[in-house]
Parts: C-alpha cells; structure tokens; sequence
C-alpha cells in the first residue's frame, strides 16, 4: 500500500540541490546525521539500564538478525576500526552475551554466537528500541513512517545500491 504510494510520487529529473541556494545544514544528508545522532543518544539511554551501549546493542541485532556472523563482518557494518571491534566484541562476550566458536579447519577465525543470555538482552532492548522509535515518529501516522521507512530505503539504493 505505502509501496505503491511512493511508487506515484513523481520522480524529479535533474538535481535537487544547486550551489547557489545550497544550505548543508538543511540537506537532506545533514537531516539524516543530526537525526541518526539524536537517535542513538536516544536508544543509549534507553539501553544503559541493561549495561549495553547503541554499538554493543547493534552486534547483537546483526548476530539474531543473521546479517553477520563475524566480527569482520560487524566491522563492515558498523564502518568500525577491527580493534574496536575485538575490544566490544570481547566486552559482550565477557558479559556473557556472545561467544566466539573457532572453526576446525582455521583456528585463526571463529564465527560469533549469541548466548541464551543475549537473546533474553536481544527482547529487552528490542522493546528499548521499539519505545524509543515511536517517540521519534511522535506524530506521525503509520502511513507515514511507512512512506518516510520507503523514502529512506530509495536513498540508500541511490547511495548504496541496496
């Protein structure tokens, strides 16, 4: 329904923005950053009361999700410094919520698990975010926090070829 909406939006021809009138703080890439900061602000202080952070939280919803199963992976989906991310993956398996399991063939690597512990942490958060996420859509009608979600799905395939 919201798919077919945004399917007869006009699309434009040519570009949106000119230099001339440009303001980078009203861009629509501004927007989206100053958005996803207040939003991670947001979901870490929903998330401080489980001991967890936006980062540590996201390399749970990546192993329950099935996006990522190493923290190679995690790495390219969170643009994270590999360092960084053996230290937050070494930190949530020390609270117990994920474990490394070495392949047999290559001790060198090893996959990453969620415990039965993550998985109960993974629903206590999943309400966080869902809490925090209608807050943010205050206001909003589900058509259009559908449209907005379809909006943002069309930047990232011009962006990113999603």
């Amino acid at each position: 329904m919201v798919a077919e909406a945004i399917k007869r939006i006009p699309r434009a021809r040519g570009q949106i923005y000119r230099s001339a009138s440009f303001r980078s703080r009203d861009s629509v890439g501004a927007l989206i950053g100053l958005a996803r900061k207040a939003l991670v602000e947001d979901f870490d202080r929903g998330l401080a009361p489980l001991g967890l952070n936006t980062a540590q939280a996201l390399v749970l919803v990546f192993l329950v999700d099935e996006r990522a199963g190493t923290a190679a992976e995690v790495c390219k989906q969170l643009s994270h410094d590999p360092g960084a991310m053996t230290r937050l993956i070494d930190k949530l398996e020390a609270m117990g919520l994920v474990r490394r399991v070495r392949a047999r063939d290559d001790r060198r690597s090893a996959r990453l698990e969620i415990t039965a512990r993550g998985r109960q942490v993974h629903a206590d958060m999943t309400r966080v975010q869902i809490d925090m996420l209608n807050r943010a859509l205050r206001g909003f009608s589900s058509a259009e926090a559908r449209a907005l979600e379809g909006l943002l799905r069309r930047v990232l395939h011009n962006v990113a070829g999603e």
